[in-house]
């Protein structure tokens, strides 16, 4: 099984909305958050890089306390460091949002590169045109039953033309 690696795309803090609401300001880099999703009181620690940015957006209010009126997770920031998104409460989020997996299975080709990934029940994303193809042919059509059964038949689907699946832990 592969394990999940997250490429600081920010798909995951779009995808389920404004679900972190802050409940109470602690000083400049702590507070309580609620989680929407599933109601957990949190609390978030804002790493040093974004602590500023989101302490002046808080006290100017930016950053509503009950009714968020941006589209992603108050905290989803551009990285610092280089491209993508970050999260500035990492190492605190809630855990839903430590549970999200934006993919759920890697497809690898003869040489163990990756050249597609499967999201949701069973969408391929991929740039290969003969995997693609495949999967519109052979695995489009399987029933979504129970998942170990179906990941077991499409893995030797995928084995059968020279691919691997690499579900993900």
């Amino acid at each position: 099984m592969a394990v999940f690696e997250c490429n600081r795309c920010g798909k995951c803090c779009v995808s389920l909305g404004p679900h972190v609401t802050i409940e109470r300001q602690l000083n400049d880099r702590d507070y309580y958050c609620r989680s929407v999703l599933d109601n957990a009181i949190f609390y978030a620690h804002v790493d040093p890089e974004y602590h500023e940015e989101i302490a002046d957006e808080f006290e100017s209010g930016q950053i509503s306390l009950t009714e968020p009126e941006k589209k992603t997770c108050w905290f989803l920031r551009k990285n610092h460091e280089g491209e993508g998104t970050a999260c500035a409460i990492y190492a605190s989020r809630p855990q839903v949002c430590r549970d999200f997996r934006c993919y759920c299975m890697l497809v690898r080709d003869r040489n163990g590169a990756v050249c597609g990934r499967v999201t949701g029940k069973n969408s391929l994303c991929t740039d290969n045109v003969a995997l693609q193809k495949l999967w519109d042919e052979q695995v489009l059509p399987i029933p979504c039953g129970e998942v170990a059964s179906w990941t077991k038949l499409v893995a030797g689907i995928l084995a059968e033309r020279g691919y691997c699946a690499d579900p993900i832990e």
